[in-house]
């Protein structure tokens, strides 16, 4: 599986393993990303990540998150991503495009 990470800020914090300038994101959030990040490329697909329980891997309700999915980074934060399948092959890419908090 691919990942592809939107937001600039969150993919310098995955490439250069630090942030680079002022965090909006709380010290302990950064650091589960990373974590987050090393499951989601040691996955091989969706399945992987739906069958590690402790993730929560849910397809979002809101509307303003239709076709979105999520799963949790800690108590607070979740990754917010969609999920592009290739055409004629079975390679799934994540579009990750924000850390939100859960219950904002």
């Amino acid at each position: 599986m691919q990942a592809v990470i939107e937001d600039h800020f969150l993919g310098e914090v995955a490439k250069n393993n630090k942030p680079i300038g002022k965090s909006p994101y709380p010290t302990e959030g950064l650091i589960a990303f990373k974590k987050r990040i090393l499951q989601i490329y040691q996955a091989k697909n969706t399945a992987d990540l739906r069958q590690n329980k402790s993730l929560h891997f849910e397809k979002l309700k809101e509307p303003k998150y239709e076709g979105k999915y999520s799963i949790r980074l800690n108590k607070a934060y979740r990754i917010i991503f969609r999920i592009n399948h290739e055409q004629n092959s079975r390679l799934e890419i994540l579009y990750i495009e924000e850390i939100n908090n859960h219950y904002s």
